[in-house]
């Protein structure tokens, strides 16, 4: 009698824990959900998923989103001889990569590197150097 008397009560405990779960699960999901901000880049306004449309990841829209609207300062920046030929989306998406690597403690350029050689494996160091620079100082400044 006893054991059924147990079984019950975790049953009765299991049916209530699991949906006060579940509404705190969705409640911290609902608070990572990032706003679609628009910003003005090269003299119209888009949204990251305008501007990317291959997809934003959470990390993108986070950085889209918070330094967004040093974008047209930043791409008029000296970014370098082979960054002045980098097309703007692609130049937008190093100097935000720039922007979240450089936020997180004991990140340095060579992390950056690491990332932006992936997005971009033909380019060298030198070559992207300007946009770890020029995101420090035009972009996001203040990290």
């Amino acid at each position: 009698m006893a054991v059924v008397v147990a079984l019950v009560g975790v049953g009765v405990a299991a049916a209530w824990e699991i949906p006060r779960a579940v509404r705190e699960s969705n409640s911290a999901a609902a608070e990572r959900a990032l706003d679609e901000r628009a910003v003005p880049v090269g003299g119209r306004t888009v949204t990251c998923a305008e501007l990317f449309p291959e997809g934003c990841n959470y990390d993108l829209q986070f950085a889209f989103d918070r330094w967004g609207g040093q974008l047209d300062p930043f791409l008029a920046s000296d970014l370098g001889p082979w960054g002045r030929g980098v097309a703007p989306a692609q130049a937008t998406k190093l100097g935000l990569e720039a922007c979240n690597t450089a936020r997180i403690p004991g990140q340095t350029f060579l992390e950056y590197l690491d990332l932006a050689q992936a997005e971009r494996p033909e380019a060298s160091s030198a070559q992207l150097f300007p946009f770890w620079h020029e995101a420090q100082r035009v972009l996001c400044p203040a990290g």
